[in-house]
């Protein structure tokens, strides 16, 4: 029984690639939403209802476990996705958690950032889970929009990237000593990251949520093979994916997302 991984669309392909590497033996099946991508900017309530869709689609391919890479869909809707989960007997694993704590581990004496999407940011589930498991910590919440589309069109580099970066974290500089990644394209950007904001450690939930779902699975016996489903964009999957990954993500399939099926339905908004 093959592992689920799904993002709203590419930069889930990090989060793909720690678990590959974290549990060689396990089947994996990635189904990327490129229909309908991007989530970020998405009202919470379309989030769910699209997340359903995909992990519904992704139950009907008998997957023991599903990990919900993309944060957007993390923080809006993993509370369904689980209890759906539950019923259907499939562990449901998101990247928040994972990354909250790996961070506290890391955390010294600053404050910790948490950098993200619109819709990340804005739905707090950061900041709430470094309220309740480090209330003294203080955090500083950043919406980084302009990173995804510089990580899809590869500029990882150069002034461009710098002068992004800069204006949304420059501030931070001096305040704080650890920064969450709460996007799954931002490890593409962490040498920039670096520059704009030296001695900070960058936590990547992608690493921690391939910790958490081997120590909750193991590393598995099997072949370890890889498939790529996408809802669009096949041409474009493949020429970003390579990015991501150093490699080309092949196979890729396409699918449509219907309805989703009980008990999934059963929690539509």
């Amino acid at each position: 029984m093959p592992i689920g991984i799904f993002d709203s669309g590419i930069g889930g392909l990090t989060v793909l690639a720690e678990v590959a590497r974290a549990l060689p033996g396990h089947d994996l099946v990635y189904l990327g939403d490129t229909a309908r991508v991007p989530y970020g900017t998405r009202s919470p309530r379309t989030v769910i209802r699209y997340s359903l869709r995909v992990v519904s689609h992704l139950a009907t391919m008998n997957v023991s476990a599903i990990v919900v890479a993309c944060n957007t869909a993390t923080t809006h809707a993993l509370p369904a996705l689980q209890e759906a989960g539950r019923l259907a007997g499939i562990d449901v694993f998101g990247v928040l958690d994972p990354g909250v704590r790996a961070a506290l581990e890391a955390h010294r004496s600053g404050a910790i950032a948490v950098l993200g999407t619109e819709g990340t940011i804005r739905g707090r589930a950061y900041q709430l889970a470094l309220a309740r498991l480090a209330p003294e910590v203080s955090v500083e919440a950043v919406a980084c929009p302009l990173f995804v589309p510089l990580a899809e069109e590869g500029w990882l580099e150069g002034e461009v990237p710098r002068l992004v970066a800069e204006a949304y974290l420059g501030h931070l500089r001096g305040s704080i000593d650890t920064a969450i990644l709460g996007c799954t394209h931002y490890p593409l950007l962490v040498p920039i990251l670096r520059e704009v904001l030296p001695g900070v450690t960058l936590v990547d939930s992608a690493t921690a949520t391939a910790r958490a779902v081997l120590e909750a699975l193991g590393p598995g016996t099997g072949a370890g093979s890889i498939r790529y489903l996408v809802t669009d964009h096949i041409d474009r999957f493949l020429k970003v994916g390579t990015r991501f990954l150093g490699q080309s993500p092949e196979p890729v399939e396409w699918v449509d997302l219907g309805p989703p099926t009980s008990p999934f339905a059963e929690l539509w908004p």
